[in-house]
């Protein structure tokens, strides 16, 4: 699909997820969602503390995703990379396109090459997706435990366990015979040429991965570790939104919301920032918990707050960083 009908399409998806959010929102009370995140006052810069965690987690489980580097690395370099770029993937219709090389490309002031720098952002995300998959299979089990209508989530652990095989067999490509180069050719052999990738590039890049897989198990283990950790905390956040509104939960009821929300937001991931699909999925999961809906709405839109706070603190990150660049010549 031709670019400028990709845009035309995410912006026709986002539409409509700001429309189903705005019917969320007025279905659900516009005011009383507002009662209750207003009541936060000043506690709402306690709501930032967990993500910080969850940032910091995540950002050393990309630095065991480097092959050579990792004793060179500024943590609050890498830090300020991967904010810099999340925010990307946080406002462009693309996915993961376009954060994932902004990280790589700012790495470059490490004295880190362009094809070492996403060799490393490609290992991160894929062993990221492992931990997720088995931290959401985790909570799925919990849930299971609890609820008593559980026909969706029989569905929803098989969809975990299903999209926890491809990665480990993409891992398992990586390793043997390199993702890039396969898709390369295989595209070839179909007629399809992509005129900004060149074969010896990403010949070079599945080496560095694969040698990544093949040499550093210790750096593969600390990378998934840091990572799962990383999305258990995030329950912290979960449980303290909750609390500081006013709705009863405990840790168990927590790592449910966390786990099942990171379902919504991934199976709404076509529509740009997931926006709309991400919130009825929520307060379908708070309806199950038998939590009132406007529970769930407020929940989110505490998240999307939080979210946009993220974005502009990336993206000033990434502005002073070109500065940077430019004095420098």
């Amino acid at each position: 699909m031709p670019m400028k009908h990709l845009w035309k399409v995410k912006l026709v998806l986002l539409t409509i997820g700001l429309a189903g959010f705005a019917f969320l929102l007025y279905t659900l009370d516009a005011r009383a969602v507002y009662a209750d995140i207003s009541q936060l006052g000043w506690k709402f810069s306690l709501i930032l503390l967990p993500y910080i965690l969850v940032f910091a987690l995540d950002t050393i489980g990309w630095r065991y995703a480097f092959h050579d580097y990792a004793p060179k690395l500024s943590f609050v370099g890498l830090f300020g990379a991967r904010l810099a770029g999340e925010s990307i993937n946080g406002i462009t219709p693309s996915g993961y396109l376009g954060g994932e090389p902004v990280k790589a490309y700012l790495l470059k002031s490490y004295d880190i090459s362009l094809i070492d720098g996403m060799a490393s952002v490609v290992i991160s995300r894929t062993i990221m997706s492992v931990a997720q998959a088995l931290f959401v299979l985790i909570g799925v089990l919990a849930a299971l435990a609890r609820l008593e209508d559980t026909g969706l989530l029989l569905y929803v652990a098989l969809g975990t366990i299903l999209f926890g095989l491809p990665i480990i067999l993409l891992i398992s490509v990586s390793k043997k015979k390199g993702l890039f180069t396969t898709t390369y050719n295989l595209l070839k052999r179909f007629n399809i040429n992509i005129w900004f990738l060149e074969e010896s590039h990403l010949k070079e890049l599945d080496e560095n991965i694969s040698r990544f897989y093949s040499t550093n198990r210790r750096g593969f283990y600390l990378c998934f570790a840091y990572y799962f950790l990383g999305w258990f905390a995030g329950v912290i956040e979960v449980y303290l939104i909750l609390t500081l509104i006013g709705v009863p939960i405990d840790p168990i009821g927590a790592l449910i919301i966390e786990s099942l929300f990171t379902v919504a937001r991934t199976a709404a991931s076509f529509i740009p920032a997931s926006l709309g699909g991400q919130e009825g999925g929520v307060v379908l999961i708070f309806m199950a918990l038998n939590f009132t809906m406007q529970a769930g709405m407020s929940f989110c839109v505490i998240r999307r707050i939080r979210e946009a706070l993220w974005i502009g603190a990336g993206l000033w990150v990434l502005a002073r960083w070109e500065e940077k660049a430019m004095a420098r010549g």
